[in-house]
């Protein structure tokens, strides 16, 4: 399995447009993995985590194809997350190369924004999930885990992917997770890959996000209820805003002190053996 990380920043990217905070400045001057598009993450060249306002430059950068995405996850509504107009570009008149046909999973709440002059002639279906849902979808074995965020005002999702010899947890956008997360979780057993939520860094995370403050709490039960197993799992720092204070340099540092990597516009992680 091949992850690649096409975009790791909150809702305001890194930079912020309109900020002038040290984390921004520094992103302005050095460039490289400070910057930080709206969040989206691919799976090998057929499946696609979510579909936000960067998406097609984040794919261009990285030179990759999407006409052959067989599976779209929607995480939740947010419009960081969730561009509709991304869609529309799958159309013939936009793209005359024939594209797969795709299925589109995600919450009611976010799926029922697709109009049916959208749905028209883009290539493309949408089943509705629900936290604990688990399904099979162009070769893999998915499932649907409840998040932690937007404040009970939508409904997020997080999702463990299964290609029959690697497992992948995209835990983002999710503060703490629920118990009824840890029922799915523990039931899945061992990953390989786990990319949770670090968009507060040393900040405020509220209870939607995770900060520097939650995350090892949340690593360190992961590892209890081996979900994550140390020398084999590769866990994964994701999804940073400015607001949590640290340049990209710091992130590494800090989360290095407890042997978790740190995601970047990008960034492939390559499951093998």
């Amino acid at each position: 399995m091949k992850f690649t990380f096409l975009g790791t920043g909150a809702a305001e990217a890194i930079p912020d447009p309109y900020c002038r905070c040290r984390v921004c400045e520094v992103a302005r001057r050095e460039r490289g993995p400070h910057i930080r598009a709206r969040s989206s993450a691919l799976v090998n060249d057929d499946l696609l985590i979510d579909l936000g306002p960067d998406l097609l430059t984040s794919a261009n950068a990285v030179g990759a194809y999407l006409g052959g995405l067989k599976v779209l996850l929607v995480t939740h509504r947010h419009s960081d997350h969730w561009l509709l107009s991304n869609l529309e570009w799958r159309k013939e008149g936009f793209t005359p190369t024939p594209t797969e046909p795709m299925v589109v999973y995600g919450p009611a709440d976010a799926l029922g924004m697709i109009t049916e002059r959208l749905e028209d002639g883009a290539n493309f279906t949408t089943q509705v999930v629900s936290g604990g849902d688990s399904w099979t979808a162009g070769g893999y074995t998915i499932t649907a885990v409840p998040a932690k965020h937007g404040g009970g005002w939508l409904e997020p999702l997080l999702y463990v992917i299964d290609d029959g010899e690697h497992k992948a947890f995209y835990g983002t956008d999710t503060g703490p997770l629920l118990e009824e997360a840890w029922d799915v979780l523990r039931a899945l057993g061992p990953m390989d890959l786990v990319a949770l939520d670090a968009t507060g860094g040393t900040g405020d995370a509220g209870d939607g996000h995770h900060s520097l403050h939650t995350f090892p709490v949340t690593r360190q039960r992961l590892i209890a209820e081996g979900v994550v197993v140390p020398g084999k799992t590769q866990m994964i720092a994701h999804h940073f805003s400015h607001n949590g204070h640290l340049t990209y340099d710091e992130l590494v540092a800090r989360y290095g002190e407890f042997g978790v990597g740190v995601s970047y516009d990008g960034m492939v992680v390559a499951l093998e053996g």
